[in-house]
């Protein structure tokens, strides 16, 4: 009975343990086959014939080392005629409306005043007494009347009347009606503030006139790159969409402070527009030359772009491909691009066919990645 026993409990035991074992074996397998399969970065030549691809070597060179910048052209505000009125009247006629250009000396308004009126009688009744007095027996009394009348004239500069205003009335010998407002600059009206009939007290606007033919470029520079800017260096600009050439300015100003959202600084570059091509609120980017760097450089063809992110595609020794990301930069000419990142001198890079590579090389990943979804995607 006891051998039995012993017997029975054996074969309990061993049966015991093999369910164990069945478990331990079926979760093992379970857990297996949820991990992806490890994806290597090379892929062999993927069945592509070399005469379909063709590869370089990269070679060093000396490149320009450039500060880029974004940003856009605004109005120099050095170039800005504000307009306003020196004596207080009515606008009895305009002659400016915004878009005009307008030369140096233009008239631009005509204003009736009381005040005005007043100063040129006072002036022309000085120049009368000074004329009477100008004798021998009342010489003293003609420098006392000579002052009035250097201050009378002056009395009209200050209320607005230019000096050819002077001369006419003092060839007239009568008050003019109204004084006559006209532009100290060539340039172009970009705001007109009042409309005919309307009233000015001193010191109202009548309107902006601005001088184009210098401009400001207003660029966002990052902090890594503040270090190599000065004032004084020269920069290159090209007008976004646009077939316009090539500007060149130079750096007049560069903020003490960082904006606080982009963490940038503004850097201000004086720019001549002597055609008055260019126009404020125009983007604009721009470059600075700094000095040289050495630096890999590949044809722009190598570079495969997919969306944001650049892409070389690197053969290795063993004859596999390996789509490898980098920062292009540009290199002394258009067909070339230099590259700060992920290559060096001495790999060889495709020059030819790399599209169809990459192609190659990312759908070939994505099998090993998810090979079930590949297989029933086939037809």
């Amino acid at each position: 009975m006891k051998i039995k026993m012993k017997l029975f409990y054996a074969v309990a035991a061993m049966v015991a343990i093999g369910f164990v074992v069945l478990v331990v074996s079926f979760y093992k397998l379970e857990l297996k086959s949820t991990e992806p399969p490890i994806v290597e970065k090379k892929v062999p030549t993927l069945g592509l014939t070399n005469a379909l691809i063709q590869t370089e070597e990269i070679k060093q060179e000396d490149v320009n080392d450039v500060v880029q910048m974004t940003g856009k052209l605004a109005v120099d505000s050095l170039r800005l005629l504000q307009i306003s009125a020196r004596v207080p009247g009515r606008v009895d006629k305009l002659a400016m409306i915004e878009g005009q250009t307008v030369s140096a000396g233009q008239p631009l308004a005509w204003i009736y005043s009381p005040e005005f009126i007043a100063a040129q009688n006072e002036f022309l009744l000085a120049r009368r007494t000074a004329k009477t007095l100008n004798t021998e027996t009342t010489k003293d009394l003609f420098e006392d009347a000579k002052a009035t009348l250097d201050g009378a004239r002056n009395k009209l500069r200050i209320l607005g009347a230019s000096q050819q205003d002077i001369q006419q009335l003092e060839t007239r010998g009568v008050a003019s009606e109204f004084l006559t407002i006209a532009s100290s600059i060539h340039g172009v009206v970009t705001k007109r503030a009042i409309d005919a009939g309307g009233y000015l007290n001193t010191g109202d606007s009548l309107g902006t006139v601005a001088d184009f033919s210098s401009l400001w470029f207003l660029g966002n520079v990052f902090e890594s790159d503040l270090p190599k800017l000065k004032l004084g260096q020269t920069v290159d600009i090209q007008i976004m969409g646009s077939q316009l050439a090539r500007y060149q300015g130079v750096i007049s100003f560069i903020s003490p402070t960082f904006d606080a959202q982009t963490h940038a600084v503004v850097v201000r570059v004086d720019l001549a527009n002597p055609k008055g091509e260019l126009k404020p609120d125009m983007f604009a980017k721009a470059q600075v030359k700094v000095g040289l760097t050495k630096l890999p450089v590949v044809p722009r063809v190598a570079v495969v772009q997919d969306g944001a992110q650049s892409f070389l595609i690197v053969k290795k020794s063993d004859g596999q491909y390996q789509r490898v990301a980098v920062n292009a930069v540009p290199a002394n000419d258009s067909e070339h691009l230099a590259i700060t990142t992920g290559v060096h001198p001495g790999d060889h890079v495709v020059v030819d066919g790399g599209v169809l590579v990459d192609r190659s090389l990312v759908n070939s990943i994505k099998s090993a990645v998810n090979p079930a979804s590949s297989a029933s995607s086939k037809p």
